[in-house]
């Protein structure tokens, strides 16, 4: 069996991103020439499909035969250009900020670092262009390619070396990027230099460059060689980015250039352009459907569609010499699933209710029997005779769900008990077991699908027991998650003048939840998801950090919004990649309203161990 286990598209080239490439529903739309921006945290394909639409992405795209046809009805009549995101810019702005107090010169230092990179991969992106030109295909065939002479590229490189300021005139596309990664260190070394400002001083004298400007420089210079030239630039990962720089990108969607069109992948919510920047330039600024197109690449806060996580798991499965039907039927397999309480089909899960009643009258749910006899269900029997639309769902498939989890988590009370049943430990997760729950567990994420699968068809391969390898690979799939989120170590102050990460205000969020879904006293239809309401301000930095990490999923569909610039009104769930850890169930459930921290019984004075929660938690 051959699994591949590789899931960072950074790492990827575009000619392996091309070759396993599923084509999303939305591929049309961020193939088009429009300004465009992708939403959602990392992890949902953002690098994946930037990558598949470069020159060298697109050729390998349409070397295959399964695409061929889909292809022919787009228009790729542009040059593509991909700016990657550079990691070290994070650790270079805080740097930079350290060292140098005013406000000027740590802008500059960062602009310059941030046009020399975009200008290297501007060089780079074209020259991926030029290379496949040059490889025999038939150019009509292929019309984001272009063909240059020497002479053309000494013309290109003369000119772009006298606009972007480089100390001496390059005649090549090598020299051009070297003498741009030279002017970078430069920059790098005016820093590292410090106290001594005398690097400091030289590149505080160069001019402060404008990459928008630059780049229709080079427009003007191509285009006097090869007119007509329509041009689509992709920013990656552009969060990272200098705020001053990503704002002014922003605010040229609106019109930048008629030859070219620019794309973004950016964070949920919005934090290089507040509200106000935002309602001020409501006359020059840009305006989403009318001057680019928003993709939301997160699936849907409720009811969410996982037809192309299936095909991702169909393809992992063929890879690895399996079928999606075997492997379905290995995670559905599980002996920690409730006997009798799940049917499994080809249309996916069908509950058994009335089995699902008699486990939970067995955990000794004295509050949910008591609910049921009190609308006339005495055995479990009755709900056979239910009758009536209304009343099968108040009392069947709302309550299901939440009848379900309490069966698995709560357990009979001893004889000092103070009511019939209790919270049990963890121990296995069997009522996140089977497919469909396994794929509710990914939230339709690529990347995590590629780990959750990736560690099951290993056990499915080895012929492991399916309970036992579920249990590990949800424990190992949330410990995965859980250290991303801690990654973002933004620290808020509450009321109570306590120090709170991203992950531990999500913790306080999803303990809230889980004690009363399984408290003493049932709800059919207990708060499983929040709405903003006149928020603490102290609350609001981490609550974004914790958006963004994809660690809390909004409802951007309430309200129109789709690029989130304040959190006021937002209504957002937990993700279900956390909900093992909190024993939250996989559906949305009412919005409880946010102020402040909810009370739990919980305390968070140091960071939960990440490694150690589904042993020891009670």
């Amino acid at each position: 069996m051959r699994i591949n286990s590789s899931f960072n598209a950074r790492n990827a080239t575009p000619q392996q991103i091309a070759e396993t490439f599923v084509v999303p529903e939305y591929f049309e739309q961020v193939a088009a020439f429009n300004n465009l921006v992708l939403v959602g945290p990392r992890g949902l394909g953002k690098t994946t499909i930037m990558k598949a639409l470069t020159a060298s992405g697109l050729r390998f795209l349409h070397q295959r035969p399964d695409l061929k046809e889909f292809l022919s009805r787009i228009d790729f009549s542009y040059i593509p250009i991909y700016v990657p995101a550079e990691s070290i810019w994070r650790g270079n702005a805080q740097s930079i900020t350290g060292a140098l107090g005013e406000e000027h010169e740590r802008d500059h230092v960062l602009n310059g670092l941030f046009v020399d990179h975009c200008l290297h991969q501007l060089v780079t992106s074209f020259e991926d262009a030029i290379f496949h030109s040059e490889l025999g295909q038939p150019a009509e065939h292929f019309p984001w390619m272009i063909s240059l002479s020497e002479s053309d590229e000494k013309l290109i490189c003369n000119e772009c070396s006298v606009f972007w300021g480089l100390p001496r005139v390059q005649n090549s596309f090598v020299g051009l990027k070297l003498s741009l990664l030279q002017r970078s260190n430069e920059y790098r070394a005016s820093i590292s230099s410090l106290p001594d400002r005398t690097a400091l001083d030289q590149v505080l004298s160069y001019q402060k460059y404008d990459f928008l400007l630059m780049l229709k420089g080079f427009f003007d210079v191509v285009g006097s060689i090869r007119e007509g030239i329509r041009w689509s630039v992709c920013f990656d990962e552009m969060e990272i980015a200098p705020k001053r720089v990503l704002a002014q990108l922003y605010e040229n969607l609106r019109s930048f250039d008629q030859r070219a069109v620019l794309k973004f992948s950016l964070f949920p919510y919005i934090d290089f352009y507040s509200l106000e920047q935002r309602q001020s330039a409501s006359e020059r600024g840009p305006v989403d459907g009318q001057d680019f197109h928003t993709v939301i690449l997160a699936n849907k806060f409720a009811n969410p569609d996982y037809t192309l996580a299936r095909r991702l798991i169909s393809n992992e499965c063929t890879a690895a010499g399996t079928s999606l039907g075997e492997f379905s039927a290995y995670l559905n397999g599980s002996s920690s699933i409730h006997k009798g309480t799940r049917k499994f089909t080809d249309r996916g899960v069908e509950r058994n209710y009335v089995a699902i009643h008699a486990m939970a009258a067995q955990a000794g749910d004295k509050s949910y029997i008591d609910y049921m006899k009190q609308n006339g269900i005495l055995k479990a029997g009755d709900l056979d005779a239910v009758k009536g639309e209304k009343k099968r769902a108040q009392l069947i498939r709302k309550t299901a769900p939440i009848t379900e989890i309490r069966s698995y988590y709560l357990v009979k009370g001893g004889k000092n008990a103070g009511s019939s049943s209790r919270r049990a430990s963890s121990k296995g997760f069997g009522y996140y077991h089977g497919f469909d729950q396994i794929l509710s567990l990914t939230e339709g994420n690529p990347r995590a699908i590629k780990y959750y699968v990736t560690d099951l068809l290993r056990s499915f391969d080895r012929g492991e027991n399916s309970a036992v390898a579920q249990n590990r690979a949800i424990s190992r799939n949330v410990d995965r998650f859980r250290a991303l989120v801690s990654a973002h170590t933004f620290s808020i102050k509450t009321v109570n003048e306590q120090t709170h990460a991203p992950l531990q205000l999500v913790d306080i969020l999803g303990d809230a939840l889980s004690e009363v879904l399984l408290g003493p006293q049932f709800q059919p239809e207990p708060a499983l998801s929040y709405e903003v309401k006149g928020l603490n301000s102290k609350l609001n930095d981490a609550l974004v950090l914790a958006i963004n990490s994809g660690a809390l999923i909004v409802d951007q569909t309430s309200g129109g919004k789709q690029l989130i610039f304040d959190l006021e009104g937002c209504r957002f769930r937990l993700s279900h990649r956390l909900a093992p850890f909190y024993k939250l169930p996989t559906i949305t459930g009412q919005p409880r309203k946010l102020s402040g921290l909810p009370r739990t019984t919980g305390t968070y004075d140091n960071q939960p161990d990440l490694l150690s929660w589904a042993k020891n938690d009670v």
